[in-house]
């Protein structure tokens, strides 16, 4: 399982659908996985935070998810798919998968593993499993 921003977001901020399931995803034994780009994603996202405690408890928080899965690093070949499928859906305005969000996408495609997030513009890659909660 890749797991995106928008999950993980939702994860530390107890959302319920989120929590259950990551429950869920958690009895079923099966790789979760943090791309790099998700991690650039959370980290610029702490970096606007301008109120100290709640930078420190979301970044404990974070920090805690991450060092329990696995990551993924950008290579050569997820570069390309990436690249590819930002600029295809780019110039059709199928969704706005943006830098990061081709870069989880591609991970899907290349390792065949479903992404868990509730983002839309990733129901709308070819190919892409995608888990909603």
């Amino acid at each position: 399982m890749i797991l995106d921003t928008e999950f993980l977001g939702n994860v530390v901020e107890q959302k319920p659908g989120a929590l259950v399931k990551s429950r869920e995803i958690n009895r079923m034994e099966v790789p979760q996985r943090i791309p790099s780009a998700v991690y650039w994603e959370l980290f610029y996202g702490l970096g606007k935070i301008s109120d100290e405690e709640k930078h420190r408890r979301l970044r404990a928080a974070y920090e805690k998810l991450m060092r329990s899965r696995a990551s993924l690093d950008l290579d050569e070949a997820v570069a390309r798919r990436a690249g590819t499928l930002r600029a295809s859906y780019e110039l059709s305005n199928r969704a706005n998968l943006d830098g990061a969000d081709s870069i989880v996408a591609a991970h899907g495609l290349i390792l065949d593993e479903p992404v868990v997030s509730n983002d839309r513009d990733f129901q709308s890659v070819d190919g892409l499993d995608v888990v909603t909660y």
